[in-house]
């Protein structure tokens, strides 16, 4: 998904859906520095503030990048099924 300045509560419901319901590698490395060492802590603290933030521009940048990790997840190939 694309860089928005706000996000709708149903994109951050399907979104927190698509994490919930499927199982995926710990790590991620997603290129130009980014690296997450620890999804299964990252991911629900990025979540959590993406359900109560959603609409608040100032967190527009952390919900893309939960974007950018399910889609790169998807890409590598670090999906390993559903729930």
């Amino acid at each position: 998904m694309d860089y928005k300045p706000t996000y709708t509560k149903a994109e951050v419901d399907e979104l927190t859906n698509w994490f919930t319901t499927h199982t995926y590698d710990n790590e991620l490395d997603m290129g130009n520095g980014l690296y997450i060492g620890d999804m299964s802590k990252t991911v629900p603290a990025m979540l959590h503030i993406a359900q109560i933030k959603y609409d608040n521009r100032a967190f527009s940048g952390q919900i893309q990048v939960l974007f950018r990790m399910r889609d790169e997840l998807i890409k590598q190939n670090k999906v390993t099924g559903e729930k």
